[in-house]
């Protein structure tokens, strides 16, 4: 079985196993054995019409969309993308993909 991200209201990450057929859909909601509830988010950012790059952190993105919320720019409006974890929170909240 497959092993999905999930994040909680904490910002803790963890990670379940589900059947394909049966995972939950990127946003939804489940419960742990404690109670807990737990929200599904992408394992990978897809960016279409990019090459494949590996980032250092701090970067500054030069595809993503220009003086928005959730990240320090540079003077020309370039987000600065500071880690992996920042890097997933952006393209959550922008609705972006990478490959």
């Amino acid at each position: 079985m497959p092993m999905y991200e999930f994040t909680n209201t904490r910002g803790e990450e963890k990670e379940f196993f589900f059947n394909m057929s049966d995972a939950p859909d990127i946003g939804s909601t489940v419960e742990d054995e404690d109670g807990n509830e737990w929200t599904r988010v992408s394992s990978f950012l897809v960016d279409a019409g990019m090459d494949q790059v590996v980032h250092g952190y701090p970067y500054v993105s030069r595809s993503a969309p220009r003086n928005v919320a959730g990240a320090k720019c540079n003077k020309q409006g370039m987000p600065i993308i500071t880690s992996r974890r920042h890097e997933r929170e952006y393209a959550k909240r922008h609705s972006l993909t990478r490959d």
